[in-house]
């Protein structure tokens, strides 16, 4: 049995319009081929404590860790990567993480 993993993002994004017709959509598209689903995908935040970075953030339940790094990996995936790093957002920290085990 594989246990899912979540990535999760957050972006400073430049034009949240591009952003969308660029990257998210294509990208939200790609993700959905593979099993992945899309939780979260908003500007909004109730930050109750520090400083949340960016203004965009986004949470994705991935099947497992091997698909979320080989979506991460994958040369479809490349050149959205490289637009979002090089034109469509200042920043961005993506990480994975397991999803809670209360038995592990």
């Amino acid at each position: 049995m594989t246990t899912p993993v979540y990535m999760i993002a957050t972006i400073d994004v430049k034009d949240y319009m591009e952003y969308a017709e660029k990257y998210g959509m294509p990208v939200g598209a790609m993700f959905a081929k593979v099993g992945a689903e899309i939780l979260v995908a908003t500007n909004e935040a109730d930050v109750l404590e520090g400083n949340w970075p960016g203004n965009w953030t986004v949470v994705v339940k991935v099947p497992s860790a091997k698909i979320a790094h080989d979506l991460y990996d994958a040369e479809e995936y490349a050149p959205f990567k490289k637009a979002r790093i090089e034109h469509l957002a200042n920043q961005t920290t993506l990480a994975i993480f397991p999803e809670f085990n209360p038995g592990a």
